[in-house]
């Protein structure tokens, strides 16, 4: 997506999300935040990253799948290099252990790598490549959604592991078919989030939609608090009434908990630095395990010892991480891998010449 194209609330979903994983990924130390966030934040960046899935439409699936790796699996390896060095420099390991996650790394398999946050790069990659395939194959989007439902049911019910907990398979493909969904709700509200022609304001200012949405955000916060207070009484109403509602809610309550997440993000439209830190996700993912590291070792340099316990403390150090991350390590990362890029490019172009040569 170009910077003329970035919708700034949408980039602040993105980064509501990525709080959302720093904070769950301190487990039970948060508290009933740990049990809330994990209701939805996986399938809140699916829903995010499936709003612009339309964006390579005109290129050939060739390209297209092309660009989704020079945007996704490029900065998947570059973080690999990256907390491989960390990892090198504190975990004092062998060769024969860094062997055995360099191959992890290559496989990319959630929970199974030293660096689990990593997990998402080649997943969000397969279900980007999954999903255009399936726009291809059925040519429209509503047979291309329920093409994606129909897998989210086959992976809950056939596949061998719970491929949201514990995947298996080569990048998470696995996951990927449980995930899909909230990619396609993405990219089918598209048109309803993000009006055409007025895509830096997607909500008009008419009473109607001033009244749907005070609506909408009265609601969704009610259930959202139900749901972090563990009182989800319409969960139980909906488990009685339907009897499928075990594979059924889970998707219910994610959705209804990114519509809570897209209202906070349109009340938080103009926090320019929020919208700027949310198109760094991929950076705030792959940095993660790298910040905790630096913080802990500073912290130790001075002789203090950094303990999260308790939901505030967890958000705040989660806001921490990710002003570290975006205000210290992003600008020297950026620079590096950009020289990267550079000189991959002029070592290709030199070796096609020289080829053309012979």
């Amino acid at each position: 997506m170009t910077k003329k194209a970035r919708v700034e609330w949408i980039d602040i979903v993105k980064l509501l999300g990525m709080i959302a994983v720093f904070c769950g990924h301190f487990g039970t130390a948060g508290g009933r935040l740990y049990g809330f966030v994990f209701c939805y934040h996986v399938p809140l960046f699916f829903f995010a990253s499936g709003i612009f899935a339309g964006n390579l439409d005109k290129l050939s699936f060739k390209d297209a799948v092309k660009k989704r790796f020079m945007q996704i699996m490029l900065p998947y390896m570059f973080f690999v290099i990256i907390n491989m060095a960390v990892m090198i420099l504190t975990s004092g390991d062998d060769m024969i252990t860094y062997l055995k996650y360099v191959k992890q790394f290559i496989w990319g398999v959630r929970n199974h790598m030293p660096v689990a946050a990593l997990w998402f790069f080649p997943c969000i990659f397969c279900t980007g490549v999954l999903f255009d395939v399936l726009r291809r194959v059925c040519r429209k989007d509503i047979p291309a959604v329920v093409a994606a439902a129909v897998l989210y049911l086959i992976s809950v019910t056939l596949f061998p592991n719970q491929p949201d907990v514990e995947p298996s398979w080569f990048w998470n493909i696995d996951s990927a078919c449980y995930y899909m969904i909230y990619y396609a709700l993405g990219h089918i509200l598209r048109n309803k989030l993000i009006p055409a022609g007025n895509e830096q304001n997607g909500y008009d200012r008419t009473r109607k939609r001033r009244y749907l949405f005070f609506t909408g955000a009265v609601l969704l916060t009610g259930y959202a608090v139900s749901i972090y207070l563990q009182e989800d009484i319409a969960g139980s109403l909906f488990c009685r009434v339907v009897p499928v509602a075990g594979i059924i809610y889970p998707v219910v309550r994610a959705v209804l908990l990114i519509g809570f997440n897209l209202i906070l993000a349109k009340l938080l439209e103009g926090f320019h630095f929020l919208s700027y830190a949310g198109t760094q996700t991929l950076w705030l993912c792959g940095n993660e395990n790298i910040v905790k590291t630096l913080l802990g070792t500073a912290a130790g340099l001075v002789s203090l010892k950094i303990e999260v316990t308790g939901e505030l403390s967890v958000l705040v150090y989660a806001a921490v991480m990710t002003v570290v991350i975006i205000k210290i390590l992003l600008p020297a990362e950026q620079k590096l891998y950009g020289k990267c890029l550079r000189k991959s490019d002029k070592d290709m172009k030199e070796a096609e010449r020289k080829q053309h040569a012979v």
